[in-house]
């Protein structure tokens, strides 16, 4: 069997947006605890001679960030902030329970730091340098993560896509092949009607024929859509009525493009509150911190624990269990992998659960890896599972959110965010066609920014936190902030308005509003 570990690293655009609850300082958390670990290793894993390759997604929104000047000043900052604090904390902690702990944070924001520094900063060539190594595929997603099935107009899918293109050339120095759908959200070839007013009823592309279009190969989704999909023609002639649907194989979409679906019983055993490992009590708790310091020192416990009864935290206990965990792992992929021994097996997380949300989990990856590479089961990147015999496939609308639906982007809490999209997308369409029929001096910077702003409102996080309650006024805060300035620029802002709102929101230097055109 063929073993396709897909992680897919996002954030949404914070550079200059507030640093905490949410803000730049979950960036600088995310850098530290999930990226800065997994670059540390994979090198381990390449100086041992470890073959196990996978695909890393990262979102062009996320690129930019990393890359950006502001943000890598901003996290040396941060760094070596923490790591003052984790001193403070060994100094307070000195011969208590929470001494190992204390000890263990200092441990780790030294080499965080001392590999940040070696890394000169450049998060982004160092994951280059693992692929041209050949230890990653790396892909890339929309620019912003602007939820495909439900933007207004297919030009405003095609300048996501493409922007999301050139902004991984630009940073990978390559073009990618594969594509992760934000939210694993997907729209098949057909009629549309908005679900609120503004957006352009008819006969839409599907999301799958944009991708095609613009040199992609293949995706992935989630595996309810299979489900509930029809299978249509197989390479070699119709299939007998009762063939069924299974996980484990390459599907193919009526216009050519490959998907592998997210396997659900790897997924549960990692993502399940209930089952999943990161659950387990001698892993770090997560929403616990230090009052003094805001570091973490205690353990999960009790999954169901009042924060304020959650015990020390013990590194040495927590990192055991991660082998513990490791071997159970692939004892279940190699269970899937006897009954499906010509199957492909695609294992679809976010990246920032390892590290971040569950801080063993980076190490947990490197421990399954290295057993994979020992086991009758084939590590590959996903570029290599989709090559070969595919069912084609049609699919419905759907997505990995609650339902399989849209509902979590689309429900009362978020009608007028859409009806701000479609009506700053209509608006982007007017102005860059008048832009053409009427060129003015200036113009073109303006529709430059009017288009970074309109990319960043479009961005799926806003609606999902709003769904979820996390940081609701900072959601609605951040997209109306986007809207303001770009209906001001619409409208004729001044210079020095431009100006501080192209220092503010400055991603995609190429920013083609050209795309916009029919």
């Amino acid at each position: 069997m063929k073993f396709a570990l897909v992680l897919h690293a996002h954030l949404p655009y914070v550079r200059g947006h507030g640093m905490w609850p949410f803000g730049e300082e979950t960036l600088y958390e995310v850098m530290a605890e999930t990226y800065l670990p997994l670059l540390r290793a994979l090198r381990s894993l390449a100086e041992d001679g470890v073959q196990a390759p996978f695909t890393l997604g990262i979102t062009p929104i996320l690129a930019e960030q990393l890359a950006d000047a502001k943000v890598r000043a901003g996290f040396r900052a941060y760094a070596q902030d923490r790591l003052e604090r984790a001193k403070g904390d060994l100094k307070r902690y000195r011969g208590t329970e929470l001494e190992k702990s204390a000890r263990h944070q200092v441990a780790f924001w030294e080499t965080t730091l001392a590999q940040y520094e070696a890394l000169g900063g450049d998060l982004l060539r160092a994951f280059r340098q693992r692929e041209e190594e050949g230890q990653l595929e790396l892909i890339t997603s929309n620019a912003t993560h602007g939820y495909s099935p439900l933007l207004g107009y297919d030009e405003a899918l095609w300048a996501q896509v493409k922007t999301g293109l050139q902004t991984h050339r630009r940073h990978f120095r390559k073009d990618p092949t594969g594509f992760w759908l934000p939210e694993m959200a997907y729209r098949p070839r057909g009629p549309w009607t908005p679900p609120v007013e503004g957006g352009r009823a008819g006969l839409r592309a599907g999301v799958d024929e944009v991708l095609m279009r613009a040199g992609l190969r293949y995706t992935f989704l989630d595996a309810h859509l299979l489900d509930r999909g029809l299978p249509v023609l197989s390479p070699y002639g119709p299939l007998p009525k009762e063939a069924p649907l299974g996980h484990y194989r390459v599907y193919e979409l009526p216009s050519g493009l490959r998907v592998l679906f997210r396997d659900p019983r790897t997924a549960l055993q990692v993502w399940s509150a209930d089952y999943g490992y990161p659950g387990d009590g001698a892993y770090r708790e997560f929403h616990r911190k230090d009052p003094v310091s805001g570091l973490h020192h205690h353990r999960v416990t009790e999954r169901k624990l009042d924060l304020s009864q959650k015990a020390p935290y013990d590194p040495e206990a927590a990192f055991a269990r991660v082998e513990v965990h490791a071997d159970h792992f692939l004892a279940l992929v190699e269970e899937i992998a006897r009954a499906h021994p010509e199957g492909v097996l695609a294992a679809c997380y976010d990246a920032e659960l390892f590290g971040h949300w569950w801080y063993e989990g980076v190490a947990w990856l490197e421990a399954v890896l290295r057993r994979l590479a020992r086991s009758s089961v084939r590590p590959v990147r996903a570029r290599e599972a989709v090559q070969g015999e595919a069912l084609r496939v049609e699919l419905p609308e759907g997505s990995w959110g609650r339902k399989g639906g849209h509902e979590v982007w689309l429900n009362e809490k978020t009608l007028d965010y859409w009806r701000t999209v479609y009506r700053a997308e209509a608006a982007m369409l007017e102005a860059v066609r008048r832009c053409k029929d009427e060129p003015l001096p200036g113009n073109e910077r303006r529709l430059r920014q009017m288009m970074r702003e309109l990319l960043l409102l479009e961005a799926s996080d806003w609606p999902f936190l709003m769904d979820t309650g996390q940081a609701e006024a900072y959601a609605r805060e951040r997209y109306e902030g986007h809207a303001e300035r770009f209906f001001r620029l619409l409208e004729g802002a001044s210079l020095e308005e431009l100006k501080a709102w192209e220092e503010l929101d400055n991603p995609f230097p190429e920013a083609d509003f050209g795309l916009y055109r029919s």
